[in-house]
């Protein structure tokens, strides 16, 4: 029997989901429009078919686009301006990092347009500005290795330089397949091609992948305040920790005991002062069928170096629960946990906010520099 724990994390999570669901739809097109160019169509599928099929995800881009920028701006972790969502590198947020993701939008909007007067512009014109697609691609990419606050997870890194892999293999395929330039020169194009990926991998972990890579990337002095290592005391203790947001993930699990069911929920905690975070909660199941917790434990351990903190959980609504942690020899820090789902569940996801307000969300960048 299972708890409803509905999150509020909706933009947090659309932003990031949409953006990396465009990065895919782009690849898959920019893929399908540089076999079509060499040739390529499937045997079974007329040239048409395949044409549609490019053309339709062009325009799942465009919708996909609109929903990334438009939940990046709703969403009120960082002011990153609707004005940067039109003009590149104008952002307080990131801005040459975020200025890319923008110079694709317009790359891309150039291309959406042309395609739309298409009939009112020449041939060698409009193929002209369709090359932009070709450009908006690794422009976004970048977009997406500089300014995602993901990165730095294993399968989203993973996926991106999947995406590059997948395009400079198509890239060999369609040079292999060209009849000119001379069998030497496509030989050299196909090498520096086929390098491209390992390019990204060094780059990235010289840079994105990297601690202290926010502050680098120019996320603004307040966000990062938020993510500082906790004060210490004069005799090494730790003092109150300075307020921080970071990402939860873990799973849940519940243990029927008569009347009482016990819900466990514990994962890592990614950002801020990192390590785990555990909560226990007892709760009594109603003549209705549903649950009433009852009381709640929680421990909280830090990366190396901190204290432990436990405490109580205070109460429990939708999709939240209202914690206060105490250090030994501390003062008490509110804190609150966010989980998206149902709960039991063999993966959870949400957001701990230690010593913040949740409409804050500053400390989200210590996911790049823990």
């Amino acid at each position: 029997m299972g708890t409803a724990l509905g999150g509020p994390m909706t933009l947090w999570y659309l932003a990031r989901g949409s953006g990396l669901v465009l990065l895919a739809v782009l690849t898959v097109n920019l893929v399908l429009g540089i076999a079509i160019q060499g040739g390529w169509h499937p045997g079974s599928w007329p040239r048409f078919a395949v044409q549609a099929m490019h053309r339709n995800l062009a325009l799942l881009a465009v919708v996909l686009l609109i929903i990334h920028v438009a939940t990046i701006e709703l969403d009120p972790f960082v002011p990153v301006g609707w004005w940067a969502a039109l003009v590149p590198f104008v952002s307080p947020y990131r801005p040459f990092w975020l200025g890319l993701g923008t110079l694709s939008l317009d790359l891309l909007a150039a291309v959406v347009v042309t395609s739309l007067l298409r009939s009112h512009l020449g041939p060698s014109w409009w193929r002209v500005t369709h090359w932009l697609t070709y450009l908006s691609w690794p422009v976004a990419v970048l977009h997406s290795l500089g300014t995602g606050s993901d990165t730095r997870l294993t399968w989203v890194f993973g996926f991106e330089v999947g995406c590059v892999g997948l395009v400079a293999a198509t890239v060999i395929f369609r040079v292999a397949r060209a009849t000119r330039p001379r069998a030497a020169v496509r030989g050299l194009l196909m090498a520096a091609v086929a390098s491209t990926p390992m390019a990204v991998l060094a780059w990235s972990a010289a840079g994105p992948l990297q601690s202290g890579w926010a502050r680098r990337a120019g996320t603004p002095t307040a966000v990062l305040a938020s993510a500082a290592p906790p004060a210490t005391g004069a005799r090494g203790q730790a003092s109150v920790p300075a307020p921080f947001t970071a990402r939860f993930l873990g799973s849940a699990t519940a243990s029927p005991r008569g009347q009482e069911e016990t819900i466990s929920i514990s994962g890592r905690v990614q950002g801020g002062d990192g390590g785990r975070l555990a909560v226990s909660l007892v709760a009594t199941q109603l003549p209705d069928g549903t649950v009433a917790v009852d009381r709640g434990t929680v421990t909280y351990r830090p990366a190396a170096g901190s204290p432990v903190y436990t405490g109580s959980v205070l109460s429990v609504g939708p999709g939240s629960l209202i914690l206060r942690l105490t250090a030994r020899g501390g003062t008490a820090v509110p804190a609150e946990l966010t989980i998206n789902g149902p709960v039991p569940a063999s993966s959870v996801s949400g957001l701990l906010y230690l010593g913040s307000a949740p409409a804050g969300r500053a400390g989200e960048d210590g996911g790049q520099d823990s």
